[in-house]
């Protein structure tokens, strides 16, 4: 008994010994290295949010840089920059457009525009002020001197400044706004004063960026010029305030080009001061938070850590003595360490068999049906590895919803239970089998059942719908079912996996829930099939006319059509057909957008990865028709509109070319010889073909009348390059030949000079072509 109390006090004393030690260290180690640590992780954090400062104030001097360049390169201000003089509403609409582009950014405070010439500005502001203001009566004061100073500023840069407002009709309470103006004008011109445009950014925009979100906080963040200069308003000073000689400050200036932090007294209060490095526009962003905020929670901690660590030391030496007295000889640490052991055993045991099976069904494990036995043995696999084997794959369906739905840990539970639901339900039915968890939405079991026919899956199609309608009533989840046919020995294992994954791709035509055996996918691998080009070419021909409810039809056509032949098959399709509505969908794009944008919508050509039904791609691509037809139905009319004039002036200035016609105009016009012809005739009741033969005959009329050349030379100028055909043409169009034209034309002309009536010429022309 003596024994075994020493042996109690032993573990007792070693026991508490060892936590008072550890406590002690660990306290050691947080109260000596606790405050560096915070201040560490107050100053990433501030780093952190100081970096999406900086990320706003970029994008701030982006976007007015990229407004100041479209504002001098739009056609509509131009005028205002080019143009001493124009009229008023040519100065509405500039003025228009300089408000829409103000309204389209919350960024932006006033647009300016000052031409040089006529020493005008032109001002486009949420302030109720005229549009147009001579220099001499500008309220921006400051503004009026920077225009005659340009080349001291730099363009497209920020400008910190206040712009004073006091007095201003309809800005009664508002006396100053705090901007940074961005200046663009032609760095190239030498003169003193250029044509402007000015782009002004609120800082209350930046502001809100840079510590809005700190509004109950006592930390203080606010930006710095390279000379100690305020560039945004602080809580405590107003922007522009030279901050030079404040000790914090001239230590950040002093430190040029690198970040970091430092404790220091700002305005009384002991403080954490942290800074990042200049950024491009030259820019430091400064925040300072009181050092009581953060010793404040270090006091808390270091207190709840003193109080834990004597709950622990006290708890500690109660639980140990406890323990110590239930020991009999060390034995339960011993048992205890036995448990560890053979759970890890079990965990590693059915790794190594799920890796086995893995590497079956994958081709990774080769072995032959001896060595298969004897590693079946080790693992309690009760498979026959010389027998009929069948790979049954279960495929989730709604994979997308799966995996927002459940975290990793829990799919991996849900694969388990369908594998267990699985594998009992086959028991049932007289199989034995071997699960393996494929991972992500696949599991798979190797089948074997002595009863089983080769070929003859009907059985497993019962069990597998037992299988489906217990996985959705007990896990609520749908599956696919894909058998692989009847091989013999593990040296099939592989095959008959890749038939099986092979045979899932077919949910695309039966749906999800459903069940697929390769046989028949194999079945249907043996149709050839040929994709229908000729209803591709209709489809795009029918897409660039705009008929949409066609081109829907077409679509399910050559889609629906794969349903007959393997899921290869539906590749092919698929992606001739994707591909070709890419290309349609570019040229559409590139007639009707302006600057090269894209005005239509983009085609993803593997917008059908991961679709699990016909249904869901043909709702995608339906999708994008509906879009198509409503873009091409925006820009229809104005395409319409220009078009037969655009054509005509191709005529005009080209008939004399023998290989004008028809389709050497849609080629060049980039559209279809069907589409460009029917909205010709509509606008000019006539067809191009026939407008060409006009211009061509008139062309040809004039040079009879007016040259003394060749009819044949005649005929060639005018673009005729048969001879034969011209002078049927010429007939057939004029009701005489070229000949009796031209001289019932001159005779004519003879009479007109001599002052005679002109109408003797015309009745000899009306009689000649009346013998004719």
């Amino acid at each position: 008994m003596d024994k075994d109390n020493r042996y109690y006090g032993k573990i007792l004393v070693f026991t508490t010994v060892s936590i008072f030690l550890t406590i002690t260290i660990l306290s050691s180690i947080l109260y000596f290295s606790f405050e560096r640590i915070a201040l560490d992780q107050s100053y990433d954090q501030t780093m952190d949010s100081l970096e999406q400062t900086t990320q706003e104030a970029s994008v701030m001097a982006v976007t007015a840089a990229t407004f100041a360049k479209q504002i001098y390169s739009d056609q509509h201000i131009a005028n205002l920059l080019n143009f001493p003089d124009i009229g008023a509403v040519d100065i509405d609409t500039a003025v228009k457009q300089m408000t829409n582009y103000r309204e389209s950014s919350p960024f932006i405070d006033s647009i300016y525009v000052y031409n040089a010439i006529s020493r005008t500005f032109f001002v486009s502001s949420d302030m109720s002020v005229p549009t147009v203001f001579a220099e001499s009566e500008f309220y921006d004061n400051e503004m009026k001197d920077m225009v005659g100073h340009l080349n001291d500023y730099e363009t497209l840069m920020p400008i910190p400044r206040r712009l004073l407002i006091d007095g201003l009709v309809g800005n009664i309470a508002e006396k100053e706004r705090d901007t940074y103006t961005f200046l663009l004008y032609d760095t190239l011109t030498q003169n003193t004063r250029k044509n402007v445009v000015v782009v002004n950014i609120k800082e209350t925009q930046l502001h809100k960026h840079i510590d809005g979100s700190l509004a109950n906080d006592a930390s203080n963040t606010f930006l710095i010029d390279r000379e100690g200069r305020l560039v945004s308003n602080s809580w405590t000073h107003p922007m522009l305030m030279d901050m030079k000689g404040t000790s914090y400050i001239d230590r950040v200036v002093n430190d040029r080009d690198e970040s970091g932090y430092f404790s220091e007294q700002v305005d009384g209060v002991k403080s954490l001061v942290t800074y990042t490095a200049p950024d491009y526009l030259g820019w430091r962003y400064i925040r300072i938070i009181p050092y009581a905020t953060i010793t404040e929670s270090i006091d808390s901690m270091r207190l709840k850590t003193i109080l834990t660590g004597g709950s622990i030391l006290l708890a500690g030496l109660a639980l140990s003595y406890i323990a110590s007295r239930r020991l009999f000889h060390g034995l339960n640490k011993k048992l205890l360490r036995l448990g560890n052991l053979e759970e890890e055993w079990r965990d590693s045991f059915q790794k190594m068999r799920t890796d086995y099976l893995r590497g079956l069904l994958s081709g990774d494990s080769h072995s032959d049906a001896e060595q298969a036995r004897k590693i079946f043995d080790r693992y309690g696999i009760g498979l026959n590895p010389s027998g009929p084997l069948r790979v049954i794959l279960f495929t989730i369906d709604d994979y997308r919803h799966f995996t927002s739905e459940y975290s990793a840990q829990d799919r991996k539970l849900l694969r388990y239970g369908i594998l267990n639901i699985g594998q009992e339900l086959l028991h049932a039915g007289g199989y034995v089998t071997a699960a393996v968890d494929l991972g992500d939405d696949r599991v798979a079991i190797l089948a074997q059942c002595s009863r089983e026919e080769d070929g003859d899956c009907s059985s497993v199609r019962k069990d597998a719908g037992e299988i489906q309608t217990a996985v959705s009533l007990y896990l609520k989840l749908s599956v696919t079912i894909s058998a692989s046919m009847t091989g013999n020995g593990v040296e099939s294992v592989h095959r008959l996996c890749q038939q099986a994954i092979e045979a899932s791709f077919n949910r695309l035509f039966n749906g999800p829930g459903s069940f697929v055996d390769a046989e028949s996918v194999e079945r249907m691998k043996e149709r050839p099939y040929e994709y229908p080009l000729h209803k591709e070419k209709q489809l795009i021909d029918e897409l660039m006319l705009g008929r949409i409810t066609e081109v829907k039809r077409l679509f399910h056509e050559i889609i629906g059509e794969t349903a007959e032949y393997s899921y290869m098959s539906f590749q092919l399709a698929i992606t001739h057909v994707s591909h070709a509505l890419q290309n349609a969908i570019r040229v559409i794009g590139q007639h009707s957008s302006k600057a090269g944008e894209p005005d239509v919508p983009l085609l993803n050509l593997y917008m059908h990865e991961r679709m699990e039904s016909l249904a869901e791609l043909n709702e995608r691509f339906m999708a994008l028709f509906d879009r198509l037809e409503k873009h091409m139905e925006e820009k229809k009319k104005t395409r319409q509109d220009d078009m037969p004039g655009r054509i005509k002036r191709m005529v005009d200035e080209r008939y004399a070319d023998p290989n004008l016609s028809l389709d050497m105009i849609a080629e060049e016009l980039g559209m279809s010889a069907t589409y460009i012809g029917r909205i010709f005739k509509q606008h000019t009741f006539q067809t191009i073909l026939g407008y060409i033969h006009e211009v061509r005959m008139n062309r040809v009329r004039e040079l009879l009348i007016a040259t003394d050349d060749s009819i044949g030379d005649i005929a060639e100028q005018a673009g005729f390059a048969n001879n034969p055909y011209f002078y049927k043409a010429f007939k057939k169009h004029n009701g005489v030949t070229p000949a009796e034209f031209r001289k019932a034309g001159r005779l004519q002309q003879d009479e007109e000079q001599r002052g005679e009536a002109g109408n003797n010429g015309e009745d000899e022309f009306w009689k000649l072509r009346k013998e004719g």
